[in-house]
């Protein structure tokens, strides 16, 4: 199994502050940091576990989740 470039410094500062912004308001259960720039995230209780493989993956999930977010303050109208 091949992995994903660690991220740098900034980039891994960046996405822990979404995670850890996520969490503090509910929106994710667990984020925790794995080995060679990957991360695992939960949604909700006995969900599945997201298994970001790098930053690129992590950026797209924090994306996706301030869509969802978006979305639900009736920025889609």
């Amino acid at each position: 199994m091949t992995h994903a470039a660690a991220p740098g410094p900034c980039e891994d500062r960046l996405v822990w502050a979404f995670l850890h912004t996520f969490l503090q308001y509910g929106l994710l259960h667990s984020a925790v940091d794995g080995p060679s720039g990957q991360w695992f995230v939960q949604v909700g209780a006995g969900q599945r576990i997201h298994h970001l493989t790098g930053a690129e993956d992590a950026f797209g999930f924090v994306l996706d989740i301030l869509e969802i977010v978006h979305d639900t303050q009736g920025g889609a109208r």
